[in-house]
C-alpha cells in the first residue's frame, strides 16, 4: 500500500496563522529586546576630555542595565562633528555641550547648510553645565561696560556665544561691532597662550583649567552677569543657561560668588534608533546615577530635574516614553515637541 506524502504546505500555513493568533499572547518582553541592537555607538567630545569620561562612565551601566551588550563611545572634537553620520544611522548616541550646532543640524542652517536639514538628529536630555563668561586680566574692569575700546578673544564660529556677547554689550549700552575688538580664535589653547602674550584684554569662554596659568602669569577674573541679563541672553537664544561660581571655586577661585550663563550639555538620539533603546538607556541612566555619578563632578548634574531644560529640537519618542513614564511630560512640553516638529 503506498504510503500518503506528508502535505508540507498547509502544515506552514497552519503553524503560521497560529502563532499570529497567539501573538498577543507572546511575552512583551521578548518584542522589546527585539528592537534594542547588542551594540550602540555614543558620539562623544575628545578623548580626556570631562565629557568623554561622563560617556564613558554611563555606557558601563549602559551595558550592565539594558539589553545592550556593548556600548562603543567614539570621540569627536566638537558637536558639528557627528550629526551627519547620525543622521545616516551610523552613531545612536551623541554627548555634547553644542545645542546651538544640533540647532543648526536639525534645521541644516550654518555649517550644515550644505548638507541640508539632518532630520534624524533628536533630543534626549540635558545633562550637566558649564559656566562661561567674560574673563578680563585689568582689576580695574569690573563690568561689561568698561570693555569698551578693549580686545576680547572670542571663539565666533559659535553662533551662540556671538549672539550673548551682542545682547551682554547692548544692555551695557556698546556696540559688538564698533566698541570691541574682537579677535577670533579656534582652540582654548590659542586663546591662553594669546592671552599670555598680551594680545588680548580678555576672552569669552567657559571656565576652563587652561585659565589658571594666565591668571597666575598676568591675573584674570571674571565679570558679572545678572540673572535678569541671562533671561535676556536665553531669550535670544534659548541655548543657554545661568549659574553661579561659588566663592573659591573654580579655576579662577574668585573672593565673591559671581553669576555667569551656562553652557548646556546634552544627549542626543538618532531617530532610526528604535524607541525602546532609547527608552532602556534613559531609564538605566537616571535610574543607576548613583553608580557612575562620582566619576567627575559634573556628572552629578545629570539629574531628572535638568533633563527638561533645554528644547530646541524635538525628542526622540523613546525619551518622552521615559518622561512620561516619571510623570514630567506636560502639555506644555508636548505642545513644544509638535511646534518643532512642524518646523
Amino acid at each position: 500500500m503506498k504510503k500518503r506524502p506528508f502535505k508540507t504546505i498547509p502544515f506552514v500555513a497552519a503553524a503560521i496563522m497560529g502563532l499570529s493568533l497567539f501573538a498577543p499572547l507572546l511575552n512583551p518582553a521578548d518584542t522589546a529586546a527585539a528592537d534594542v541592537p547588542e551594540v550602540v555607538t555614543i558620539a562623544g567630545p575628545a578623548e580626556g576630555s570631562s565629557g568623554y569620561v561622563i560617556a564613558t562612565a554611563y555606557s558601563g551601566v549602559i551595558t550592565k542595565y539594558t539589553d545592550i551588550k556593548k556600548a562603543v563611545v567614539q570621540p569627536f572634537s566638537g558637536a558639528a562633528g557627528w550629526p551627519p553620520r547620525m543622521n545616516t544611522g551610523e552613531v545612536n548616541f551623541g554627548q555634547h555641550c553644542g545645542y546651538e550646532q544640533l540647532m543648526e543640524a536639525y534645521s541644516g542652517e550654518g555649517p550644515f547648510s550644505k548638507l541640508g536639514p539632518q532630520r534624524n538628529v533628536q533630543n534626549m536630555c540635558t545633562g550637566y553645565g558649564l559656566p562661561w563668561g567674560i574673563h578680563v586680566i585689568d582689576p580695574e574692569i569690573k563690568s561689561v561696560q568698561q570693555l569698551k575700546g578693549r580686545s576680547l578673544f572670542v571663539q565666533v564660529s559659535h553662533t551662540d556665544h556671538v549672539v550673548a556677547l551682542r545682547v551682554l554689550f547692548k544692555a551695557s549700552g556698546l556696540d559688538y561691532d564698533k566698541d570691541i575688538k574682537i579677535i577670533p580664535f579656534r582652540s582654548p589653547t590659542e586663546a591662553t597662550q594669546g592671552l599670555l602674550s598680551g594680545r588680548a584684554d580678555g576672552v569669552a569662554f567657559g571656565l576652563i583649567p587652561g585659565l589658571t596659568q594666565v591668571q597666575s602669569a598676568r591675573g584674570l577674573h571674571t565679570l558679572p552677569i545678572s540673572k535678569e541679563l541671562a533671561a535676556e541672553v536665553k531669550k535670544a537664544d534659548p541655548v543657554w543657561g545661568k549659574t553661579v561660581v561659588g566663592k573659591g571655586k573654580g579655576p579662577l577661585k574668585p573672593d565673591n560668588d559671581i553669576p555667569v550663563l551656562e553652557i548646556e550639555c546634552g544627549m542626543a538620539a538618532g531617530k532610526q534608533t528604535s524607541a525602546e533603546t532609547v527608552y532602556q538607556v534613559m531609564k538605566a541612566m537616571y535610574s543607576h546615577h548613583d553608580e557612575w555619578k562620582k566619576v567627575h563632578f559634573l556628572a552629578q548634574q545629570w539629574t531628572l530635574d535638568k533633563a527638561l531644560e533645554v528644547i530646541v529640537v524635538p525628542f526622540h519618542e523613546g525619551a518622552i516614553r521615559f518622561y512620561k513614564e516619571q510623570g514630567v511630560w506636560t502639555p506644555a512640553l508636548e505642545k513644544e515637541q509638535q511646534a518643532l516638529l512642524k518646523k
